[in-house]
């Protein structure tokens, strides 16, 4: 009797906890959001890097990033990615090569669109708060539809005081880590819409590929 009454404790204890943790993370997450979505531009420079122990990958990239509203424009080495709210440009600039793809459903989606990285905790996700460690508030991210997802686990690392998130950690069924660093993080900032707009007379060379259904 006493070690089931115990055991009842230990459930209810970390049922208790939680319960507060998921509360508590989602207040931090509501702040992101209402703060995130009061702006109409946002430009970043960040670092990618992913790593898989077992396979021996241990690579690392600068990268930017310009987002308005369901566009955005990323760069990273070697490659530019334009959406223009209905199509994905992949400009692969070693092969000489355009990729088109129509946005997949998010239903469909495996990937973190990079116009949702700031704000991808809004659907489809668990939610538990960690800790907070060094000015930042660590927060887990556990996708609803695990079976159908590459990733079984997200890490957010949330800047305390300015309620903006700095890195996201996402943690691969194959063993591998994806990580999104902030550099530089500058909202409202002047960007013409042609910044999201595919030119395909600036690619005279490249073989396009269209994908779209």
């Amino acid at each position: 009797m006493q070690t089931l009454l115990i055991f009842l404790l230990t459930i209810t204890t970390s049922f208790s906890i939680t319960a507060q943790q998921d509360e508590k993370a989602k207040s931090i997450l509501d702040k992101v959001s209402v703060k995130t979505k009061a702006y109409k531009t946002l430009k970043a420079e960040f670092q990618f890097s992913i790593s898989n122990k077992a396979s021996g990958v241990n690579e690392s990239q600068i990268g930017t990033i310009q987002i308005k509203g369901d566009k955005y424009f990323l760069s990273i080495k070697g490659q530019d990615v334009i959406s223009d709210g209905k199509s994905i440009y992949t400009i692969l600039k070693d092969a000489s090569e355009i990729q088109i793809n129509n946005i997949p459903a998010k239903t469909e989606e495996e990937y973190i669109s990079p116009n949702k990285i700031f704000t991808l905790y809004e659907d489809g996700f668990k939610y538990k708060y960690v800790k907070e460690e060094e000015g930042f508030h660590v927060i887990n991210l556990y996708p609803k539809n695990a079976e159908n997802k590459a990733y079984h686990t997200i890490t957010l690392y949330v800047n305390s005081s300015k309620n903006e998130i700095t890195k996201v950690k996402v943690n691969g069924k194959d063993g591998s880590i994806t990580t999104y660093s902030v550099k530089s993080f500058t909202p409202d900032v002047a960007i013409p819409d042609t910044q999201f707009t595919f030119d395909k007379s600036k690619y005279p060379k490249f073989e396009i590929i269209d994908l779209r259904e």
